[in-house]
């Protein structure tokens, strides 16, 4: 699929999968009546919204990884500089970004223990405000995504 122009929408995964569906429905309608025009139809509808898709989820993947890196160097920012607000919104951003490129996926992001501890005791740091607490679960998430 080629890059949208200013008059071509950008690909949307629920139009892809609407598009596939409607191919898909064309080539029944082709099988059930014997018309060769429908199932081709049909077919070249079915790959477009495949294709579609696709390139919608390569997107919001791409997007995600971009929002994540944004998240956790203002996470850090906001550790270095002692500014804890600074440090929460891009705590949330980072875990926004995970959600989403899970979602692109078709997943749930999966922790392991160490992430998981780590971002609960994050969490308690923001809902608490305490500082501490939040940069030592941040620590643990970083080494933990890290393999340290």
């Amino acid at each position: 699929m080629s890059n949208p122009t200013p008059t071509e929408p950008s690909p949307s995964a629920l139009h892809g999968q609407a598009v596939s569906l409607q191919g898909q429905a064309y080539e029944a309608i082709g099988a059930v009546t014997g018309s060769e025009a429908w199932k081709a139809s049909g077919a070249e509808l079915s790959t477009a919204g495949q294709e579609e898709l696709e390139e919608a989820r390569r997107i919001a993947k791409a997007e995600a990884t971009v929002e994540k890196v944004e998240g956790k160097v203002e996470s850090a920012f906001g550790m270095l500089t002692g500014n804890a607000e600074t440090q929460k919104e891009g705590n949330l951003k980072t875990e926004g970004a995970t959600w989403k490129k899970a979602a692109a996926e078709g997943e749930l992001p999966l922790l392991d223990a160490k992430t998981l501890k780590g971002k609960m005791e994050s969490a308690v740091g923001m809902v608490t405000g305490d500082a501490s607490k939040q940069n030592e679960g941040n620590l643990k998430v970083e080494k933990a995504e890290w393999g340290l």
